[in-house]
């Protein structure tokens, strides 16, 4: 397209036309009109400057009323008195304009200058009726018709040259030409591929912003190379312009979380100054603000206080929230909670008193894989040490805590008191903005029962003012509060993990690499599922995330022992337990039945009978069972509406009803369902009153959305119990087939699996012959569970008879598996995964693994003798760990130390050569799978936190693996904000879980190992 030229004045008349195309503007239309018109005499000073002397420009970032004002002034100080130079004409413009609103006069002081009016109401501050608007108006509108008047005088003679462009994506640059000179507009005003004049606007992140003025301006981005170049050029220097951008991005998304969100965020900088016009929502009405910020020493981000002096930013946002009110009303929250769980143990546990006791718990720290971390086993106090400390830091990672661990192991009530002493300690703590010693606060959340974790927190914050789901991630991406997840793994009632990421994903996104979330789940099913996901799903690749998890440990005897003086139940009473029943009484719930149920004064003749682990359960069920009949007594002498056997009934069928329909809540329905399968009656109503009594039932006060109730056990094991019961049923009438196919419907929890196990061994191992290699014809989701729980019910059994004999098992996913007191006889294991499996001592055993995949193998001796130990998978070796603490973890150290534990190994074939770049490559992609974490780097391509990434200083070889990804594409480089030196995320493009695998029918699989495969043949 050929150039072309019209006249300028005509050009700017039809541009201001577009905001006042009514005959009698508005104040707001004037203002609007002259906003434009201020932009356009600043841009033209930009250009003049840009071609006197490019340094000199210094346009600011996002100049806004007053930053026109200020660069007006500061470019007429450089032009100086340019009279007789080609410069005397956009001179005199600004000088003409300089003048006319310095002369601009109100008689409202409220309004005094024209940049207080115009914020005001850009703002939606009130404007006053009447005759006092009428006055505003026509005082704006003659300050708008003398401004516009300059520029016509500028412009007058001048066309407008519209340079040719590429395509409809690039600008077309505008020169301005009298016969004498021409001034370059470009790169502060361009026009469009249709001749529409575009106006800078701001730089936001990495991309000039535009408007194409009009009634209703239109955003339009720059992204021509040379364009962002020139921008960059001529925009205000700074140490470090990308930690600008950063910061300007941060605080309007933090600012969106507490806004009103019908008015706009408006800022403007002047000076490395960032001063923001904006809403403030609150609980009746707005308030208007206007905060300014800076980035301090050290590229630190401060707020500029109300006595002018410069605060820590996190500061601004304990200002803005009321903090002692946030802390108090979270201490409510917590508090009204405590007292819920206190109240509903006495009312639905039948417990005498309130259990008050804390016992501290501990915690075994590993990473997402089940690797040790270096500090392994602490006090859970001590984990909240660690994400004290972790809220301190800025970057460059959102840390992910898991606090996993068996029902009835206390995670609920140390989640929750932590929490609750927290809020104590802040609300208690002084009140002042420049404090900044105080403590984060921690907000608990309950997941169950809703169908998002948005709604979650929402629902925990419902009572806070001025706080909502957008200002807690605020809150938590500047340290000043992290989100405790209690049963995440139950968010949306469900207990089916197709995508275990799916509402934590968008969190970890918000948090940009800060923060810390911790989150409680029951099973470890669900981690093993957030791991597969982290690795297979394409969405995940970009999350700046890293994950530590606690698994909660169960009670020692001498905390045991301890829980129960301070109960009055002298230990001594555990010497009537036998040692193999003692299990269950490491777990708070328990010990805490037994304490209800034995100690002396309640039940002073009470005496083991058949085991404590049999004994207690039952107990537990029957007292749970006992008290719900009462619901359904008929009155008088009538009797029950149903059994003592029919109400057992009717919790397993809910049991299973909520397995098989990945829930954990049933509507009123389902009940109803579940109850004419308990009578054998599908007319409930053959049982006068039952249909009504039934919502008695407790648990019927949880509701979801609307007024509907749902059903819910009033403690997780009860769910896992009755599931266990209704299996045990059909293993009793020899039903095996139905077990079989209950396996692939959710995965069971421990105490489901040790209650079938225990009550019904020979009928188990019937089953789980029965189960063998069917997982092969399910859905993926099904055979997941189904891998799971054929693993978790072998391992129990194998514990619980000491003995695994001539078998065969095909397809099954184990955690661990511990073979140390097992008697072993000839075992095949077929296409089985092992997180960790720990060998025998010598005897007459073989074991085969036939194509199986093993994480870790453990030997609990150095002198070993593993020649009975077949088909070892070296490939799929992470680590061999020999008594305890040798480890071997790269391919060569692996099959080092297999052969001399007596494996036979097959040897590498004499024709071909070790490639130890491959190898290398290898090993590092398979840690990178394993852990799953997102990977910080130095400038030297080293890791940030090494201590936790040693592997990658095996072989010598990881900073050209770093290049190889960066040329092959496969992964980038971005620089990160995180303070201090330069640090860098590994961002992959491809999954490296499908670089490891080498799947070359992938373009960029195939480039990266075709760079592999020339850089090791050089």
């Amino acid at each position: 397209m050929s150039s072309e030229v019209k006249a300028a004045v005509d050009q700017y008349e039809d541009l201001l036309a577009g905001y006042l195309d009514n005959p009698r503007p508005s104040l707001y239309e004037n203002l609007a009109a002259l906003d434009f018109v201020l932009r356009f005499v600043m841009l033209c000073a930009a250009a003049t400057l840009n071609d006197r002397d490019p340094q000199q420009v210094n346009i600011a970032r996002a100049p806004g009323f007053g930053g026109y004002l200020a660069y007006l002034k500061t470019a007429h100080s450089l032009l100086g008195s340019s009279s007789g130079s080609q410069y005397a004409s956009p001179t005199e413009l600004l000088r003409r304009t300089l003048d006319i609103v310095r002369a601009y006069r109100s008689g409202s002081p409220e309004f005094a200058t024209l940049e207080r009016l115009r914020n005001h109401t850009s703002h939606g501050g009130p404007i006053p009726t009447g005759p006092l608007r009428d006055e505003l108006t026509k005082q704006v509108e003659e300050v708008l018709h003398a401004v516009s008047a300059a520029v016509r005088n500028f412009l007058q003679d001048a066309t407008v040259d519209m340079g040719t462009h590429t395509d409809e994506h690039s600008f077309r640059r505008l020169t301005l030409c009298w016969a004498d000179r021409h001034l370059n507009l470009w790169p502060f005003i361009n026009a469009d591929h249709l001749g529409r004049w575009c106006l800078y606007a701001q730089y936001t992140s990495h991309q000039p912003v535009y408007i194409r003025p009009g009634r209703s301006d239109v955003r339009v981005f720059g992204r021509d190379d040379d364009l962002i170049t020139a921008l960059n050029s001529a925009r205000t220097p700074r140490l470090d312009d990308s930690a600008f951008a950063a910061f300007v991005e941060s605080l309007r998304h933090d600012l969106s979380g507490f806004r009103d969100p019908d008015f706009e965020l408006h800022h403007y900088e002047s000076g490395g100054i960032l001063t923001f016009f904006w809403m403030k929502r609150r609980e009746a009405g707005v308030e208007e603000r206007v905060d300014s910020f800076r980035l301090g020493p050290g590229e630190a981000p401060q707020w500029r206080a109300d006595d002018n002096t410069w605060l820590p930013y996190p500061s601004f946002l304990r200002h803005i929230t009321n903090w002692p009110m946030v802390a108090k009303r979270i201490r409510q929250y917590l508090q009204g909670l405590e007292q819920q769980m206190l109240a509903e143990e006495q009312a639905l546990l039948g417990w005498s008193r309130p259990s008050t006791t804390q016992i501290e718990p501990w915690v075994q720290m590993t990473d997402l894989s089940g690797s040790p971390l270096p500090d392994r086993v602490k006090p859970f106090t001590a984990l909240i040490r660690d994400i004290d400390n972790r809220l301190e830091i800025r970057g460059p990672q959102t840390e992910v805590f898991f606090v996993a661990g068996e029902a009835g192991i206390g995670k609920t009530r140390a989640l929750l008191r932590t929490t609750l002493e927290r809020a104590r300690l802040v609300e208690s703590e002084p009140d002042a903005d420049a404090n900044e010693e105080q403590m984060p606060l921690f907000l608990y959340v309950r997941s169950t029962g809703l169908d998002d974790l948005q709604k979650a927190v929402g629902s925990a914050v419902v009572d806070v003012p001025n706080v909502n789901d957008e200002a807690v991630r605020a809150l938590c991406r500047n340290g000043l509060m992290a989100v405790f997840i209690d049963g995440f793994d139950e968010l949306r009632g469900g207990i089916g993990y197709g995508d275990a990421l799916s509402s934590l994903r968008a969190w970890i996104a918000d948090l940009g690499g800060r923060g810390v979330i911790v989150v409680s789940a029951r099973s470890s099913y669900y981690l093993s599922q957030y791991r597969f996901d982290l690795q297979n799903n394409a969405q995940n690749l970009d999350l700046a995330v890293s994950h530590r998890v606690a698994l909660v440990q169960q009670w020692t005897e001498e905390q045991l022992r301890d829980f129960l003086r301070r109960h009055d139940v002298a230990p001594t009473v555990l010497d009537e337990v036998p040692s193999e029943d003692r299990d269950l009484l490491y777990l708070p719930f328990f010990a805490k039945v037994y304490v209800e149920a034995y100690r002396p004064r309640l039940s002073p003749g009470a005496r083991m009978g058949k085991g404590i682990a049999d004994e207690l359960p039952d107990l537990v069920l029957n007292q749970y069972i006992s008290r719900e009949s009462l619901k359904l007594a008929a009155g008088g002498d009538q009797g029950y509406l149903m059994t003592m056997d029919e109400l057992r009934c009717l919790f397993q069928t809910l049991a299973e009803l909520m397995a098989v329909e990945h829930e954990r809540l049933v509507t009123t329905t389902e009940l109803e369902l579940a109850a004419t399968v308990a009578i054998g009656d599908e007319d409930l109503d053959q049982r006068r009153g039952l249909r009504r009594r039934l919502t008695a039932l407790c648990g019927m006060a949880v509701t979801s959305t609307g007024s509907e109730r749902r059903f819910a056990f009033s403690h997780e094991l009860f769910y896992d119990y009755f599931l266990a019961d209704a299996m045990l049923a059909s293993l009793h009438d020899h039903n095996i087939r139905q077990v079989v196919g209950a396996l692939g419907a959710a995965q069971w929890r421990t105490a489901t699996i040790k209650r079938i196990v225990r009550r019904a061994p020979d009928a188990t191992l019937v089953a789980l012959r029965e189960a063998n290699g069917q997982a092969a014809v399910l859905s993926e989701q099904r055979a997941a569970a189904f891998r799971a729980n054929i693993g978790a019910l072998w391992t129990a059994l194998i514990t619980h008879t000491g003995r695994l004999r001539n078998e065969t098992i095909h397809d099954v996913t184990f955690d661990a598996v511990d073979l140390t007191t097992v008697e072993c006889g000839h075992i095949r294991f077929q296409n089985c995964r092992f997180q960790k499996l720990t060998m025998p001592p010598a005897g007459a055993w073989d074991i085969h693994l036939d194509r199986c995949e093993l994480e870790i193998l453990d030997i609990r001796t150095r002198a070993a003798d593993l020649g009975a130990l077949k088909g070892v998978p070296t490939s799929t070796i992470a680590q061999v760990v020999i008594a305890g603490d040798q480890l071997s973890d790269t391919p060569r150290e692996v099959a080092t130390a297999l052969r001399a534990l007596g494996v036979e190994l097959p040897s590498q074939p004499s024709n071909e050569a070790p490639n130890p770049l491959a190898e290398a490559v290898r090993y590092y992609l398979g840690r990178i799978v394993e852990r799953s974490d997102a990977l910080v780097l130095k400038q030297d391509h080293s890791v940030v936190n090494e201590h936790h990434a040693s592997w990658t200083t095996k072989y010598g070889y990881w900073s050209d693996f770093v290049k190889l990804l960066e040329r092959s594409g496969v992964a980038s480089l971005s620089q990160i904000q995180a303070g201090g030196h330069r640090k860098f995320r590994l961002r992959f493009q491809t999954l490296p879980i499908s670089l490891l695998h080498e799947d070359r029918e992938l373009p960029p699989v195939a480039r990266f190992w075709d760079l592999v495969d020339a850089s090791s043949s050089r």
